[in-house]
């Protein structure tokens, strides 16, 4: 009997071919997945929500911050 080996499943996506280059991103921010429903996947998603909180949290404070050195011109 053959081991099993793991499915990876690979997430389409990126952009369009007329989009602006971004930087890249470094090497351990990047994750490869085992497909499936498996805990993993609901670990690695959970992760990329905070994250994404996180980044919400940090634009709206850089707002703030814009917002009151602009009224402080005035």
């Amino acid at each position: 009997m053959e081991a099993s080996r793991p499915r990876l499943v690979l997430v389409p996506g990126g952009k369009a071919p007329d989009a602006p280059a971004a930087p890249s991103r470094a090497r351990g921010a990047l994750r490869v997945l085992p497909g499936g429903p498996t805990p993993e996947v609901a670990e690695a998603l959970a992760e990329a929500v905070e994250a994404a909180r996180q980044m919400r949290l940090e634009i709206e404070r850089r707002i703030a911050r814009a917002l009151e050195a602009f009224e402080d011109r005035g």
